[in-house]
């Protein structure tokens, strides 16, 4: 379907959705002509979204086994030029948008290079995060982004606090303990300081992603196609991954002696992730709600848990850490759609 028939346009907070990757935070939505909405038709792209969802939710786990072999800057220049291939594909079939046309934007727009910085600093930090401690761990403090939407918005933008925001925030919080803690009879047991570090990075990824979004609200880009933001910010990430791959001297022949498993994994984290997720979102969001989309972001703890216990070994030891995921996904879940329908009752 031709995706140039699609409007463009801003998300606002309360239909906040998710960077359709851990590195490429798009918030640019289409809003399908109203005849694409048939109840068979969604169903569809409702579907694409949930699996979109459910692979994104496995990078931590597929990146962490990864680069536990490969080299993970020279990992993840790959997979951003792979992202940037798809977004070109984009931007030919689907928004036909002349070459001349697409390097004009995007070597005159200050705006979206100023978006590259948040980016690219959300794609380091993830990736540092996810070699230093768990991959759910990590997992479990992005699906946390839109507090820090919430909370940026109401301390440096004088917006409201979105309605169920602190009792979401409590509820959460206390899931995100019952899910981090092994021994409760002895706290620090089960982190080490490199956890300590790295989930003290994922809290600042997270921040720049939410950064990113606020940014972005307040900026016009609304008209920018997702294909040339794609190309433009996987060019950006590429070549800073190139850059940090020689400025810490990282050994690129050490692929040759990557196993069967670390290559499937990384092979995921470029096509499955980066190409597969990429185009699954993309798709699911031209023809549904950004909104039932976005309600499903919890998913990706799922994903996270099931894989890290299965491919790394990462398991929920107790009853009370299982119930931590489920008040983590549930509490998530329920916020996102009220968010939604606060907004809806707003605004009759």
């Amino acid at each position: 379907m031709d995706a140039g028939c699609y409007n463009v346009n801003l998300s606002p907070l309360s239909s906040w959705h998710p960077d359709r990757s851990p590195h490429l935070p798009y918030l640019i939505v289409t809003s399908p002509p109203s005849h694409i909405n048939a109840a068979p038709t969604v169903w569809v792209y409702l579907w694409l979204g949930l699996i979109g969802q459910f692979i994104w939710g496995s990078y931590p786990v597929f990146a962490k086994r990864a680069v536990a072999e490969a080299p993970k800057f020279s990992l993840l220049f790959f997979a951003s030029v792979a992202a940037t291939i798809l977004g070109m594909m984009l931007l030919r079939r689907g928004n036909r948008i002349e070459w001349s046309q697409a390097w004009r934007t995007v070597r005159q727009s200050r705006v979206l290079w100023l978006l590259a910085v948040f980016v690219v600093a959300r794609s380091v930090s993830n990736i540092i995060a996810v070699e230093l401690t768990r991959a759910t761990w990590v997992q479990l403090i992005y699906i946390l982004a839109p507090f820090g939407v919430a909370f940026l918005g109401t301390w440096f933008f004088s917006e409201r606090t979105p309605p169920y925001t602190y009792r979401a925030l409590i509820l959460a919080t206390l899931g995100s303990a019952l899910l981090l803690v092994q021994d409760w009879s002895d706290l620090a047991s089960g982190f080490s300081a490199s956890d300590v570090l790295g989930l003290t990075i994922a809290v600042l990824s997270t921040l720049a992603l939410a950064t990113y979004y606020q940014l972005v609200r307040r900026s016009h880009v609304g008209n920018v196609s997702t294909g040339l933001i794609m190309v433009q910010q996987g060019i950006a990430m590429a070549l800073t991954f190139l850059f940090l791959s020689w400025n810490t001297n990282e050994d690129w022949t050490a692929w040759r002696s990557v196993s069967t498993g670390g290559w499937l994994a990384a092979l995921a984290v470029i096509f499955l992730v980066q190409v597969g997720g990429n185009w699954l979102q993309i798709t699911a969001l031209s023809g549904a709600s950004p909104t039932l989309v976005t309600s499903m972001m919890p998913l990706r703890l799922i994903s996270a848990l099931i894989l890290g216990w299965f491919i790394l070994g990462e398991q929920l030891t107790s009853s009370s850490q299982w119930l931590g995921a489920v008040l983590v996904v549930g509490t998530m879940t329920i916020y996102l759609w009220l968010q939604r329908r606060a907004h809806r009752v707003t605004a009759t």
